[in-house]
């Protein structure tokens, strides 16, 4: 007789092996007959192909026909569609077995039939974008953080204002000078950058305007470096999400320590910076303070918000790193407000002219009650603006660390069979050794990962 003018395909479905008797394909067509009276026939209307359907008869039979027909119902029993290897066609893409009879016969010794029934599972293509989809809040949140440094910079320049106003401004003007010089210093000596390619003028401002120019300048450089040199930390290759995540809070606290310490003497290294800042004050490094801790914290939003998007994270270290995240937020937050709060509260003051040639201001107090004469420099908008944003990108943090827990499957607790390692226990629960890194760490309380007891308890996702 003669056989196949084609080559016949070994038949399988998710890698398990199977012999064919015989086998039926099903193509038909959706369609919608349009009929009208005292008309013959009909409007026939073409909506598609339906699934492609295909049963197959199969069999498993000799002595080792059993442990044969365990791989197969083990590979029936997993879930979603996999690769169907027809025996004429080939290779079929996403075929899902929607309905398998197994037949057995006393006359038929190690052997049993399968009706297997196959049909074509067509992934539906996405219509619309949903809010709360993981990568449409991380497009979102990473633009509106870098509106937060514009914000920042704005806020800064605006307290430089204020100051151009005040009683002693001459005074102000030579001790924020000294701050942000001191500041500058620092930051660029704690990431270590190129003295050259980052550099501040020593030389004080001589007028109003010139002081609010190079102070924009200066500023906005020293947020550069911040994002330079944080960005540098996050991205090392040699440490853990967690421990990039912890490297980088402990810089921010670094950071947040400059300002502070310029007040007290610390930090004063050179000659020149020692000459800038000998004499400065709390009241003199309070903006650049706020300034800083802003930077640092649209900074740590914006680095929590890419470790997020990692597929590895498990909840634990999401909640982590979203929980000290917000801990920053809430930190700036404050410090804007109680700035605010100092400069709201300070004494009703009017114009008037000074040796140092700029304009100053002196309290005047009237009859029974203060004249308001501030100038109106929008602090107080810019600072509601800053401290909005600040608010909403943080509770934004939370729904993207929400919706990245939901979107992994849920967490349970599994029995391990037998004495085993950790690559083997991973084999065992999902099929894959090389899980074996994920559940270390869904379960940090394992000391010895190449001895896992049998009967102990550990966490797992359902799949």
């Amino acid at each position: 007789m003669k056989g196949w003018t084609m080559p016949i395909q070994q038949a399988s479905y998710r890698g398990v092996r199977f012999d064919v008797v015989s086998v039926d394909d099903n193509l038909e067509r959706a369609t919608i007959t349009h009929a009208y009276p005292f008309v013959n026939g009909g409007d026939i209307e073409d909506l598609g192909l339906n699934p492609l359907t295909i049963q197959l008869q199969a069999v498993f039979y000799g002595e080792g026909y059993y442990t044969d027909f365990k791989r197969f119902l083990s590979a029936l029993e997993k879930q979603g569609a996999a690769v169907l290897v027809h025996p004429i066609r080939g290779r079929l893409q996403n075929m899902l077995c929607t309905s398998a009879y197994f037949h057995h016969e006393a006359d038929f010794v190690d052997y049993v039939t399968v009706s297997l029934s196959f049909q074509e599972a067509t992934p539906a293509k996405p219509i619309f974008l949903f809010n709360f989809s993981v990568l449409g809040l991380i497009d979102e949140l990473l633009t509106e953080l870098e509106d937060l440094v514009d914000d920042a910079l704005e806020l800064y320049g605006t307290f430089m204002e204020g100051i151009s106003f005040a009683a002693n401004v001459k005074s102000r003007l030579l001790g924020s000078f000294g701050a942000l010089y001191g500041c500058f210093e620092q930051v660029r000596d704690l990431f270590d950058m190129d003295k050259k390619k980052h550099v501040i003028s020593a030389n004080t401002p001589s007028s109003k305007d010139a002081f609010r120019q190079q102070g924009g300048n200066a500023v906005r450089e020293m947020a550069g470096m911040i994002r330079d040199g944080l960005t540098a930390i996050a991205n090392r290759d040699d440490l853990t999400v967690r421990a990039k995540f912890d490297e980088v809070t402990r810089t921010v606290k670094d950071l947040l320590e400059i300002a502070p310490n310029l007040s007290n003497g610390k930090n004063s290294k050179s000659n020149k910076l020692k000459s800038l800042t000998s004499s400065l004050t709390a009241q003199d490094t309070k903006e650049m303070f706020c300034a800083i801790q802003l930077l640092t914290t649209a900074n740590v939003l914006k680095i929590a918000t890419q470790f997020i998007e990692d597929d590895s994270l498990i909840p634990s270290e999401i909640d982590y790193i979203v929980t000290e995240s917000r801990l920053q937020a809430l930190a700036a937050l404050n410090t804007v407000r109680a700035l605010v709060q100092a400069e709201q509260n300070a004494m009703t003051l009017h114009y008037v002219k000074d040796d140092f040639g700029l304009m100053s201001l002196s309290a005047k107090k009237q009859t029974g009650a203060r004249q308001l004469q501030t100038p109106n420099t929008g602090l107080y908008t810019q600072a509601y603006n800053t401290a909005e944003k600040l608010r909403q990108q943080s509770h934004k943090l939370t729904q993207l660390a929400l919706a990245a827990i939901n979107r992994k499957p849920p967490l349970i607790i599994r029995r391990v069979e037998f004495d085993s390692t950790i690559q083997q226990v991973a084999h065992a629960f999902y099929g894959d050794y090389t899980r074996a890194s994920e559940l270390l760490r869904l379960n940090p309380h394992i000391r010895y990962p190449n001895f896992i007891s049998r009967g102990e308890v550990l966490n797992g996702y359902a799949k």
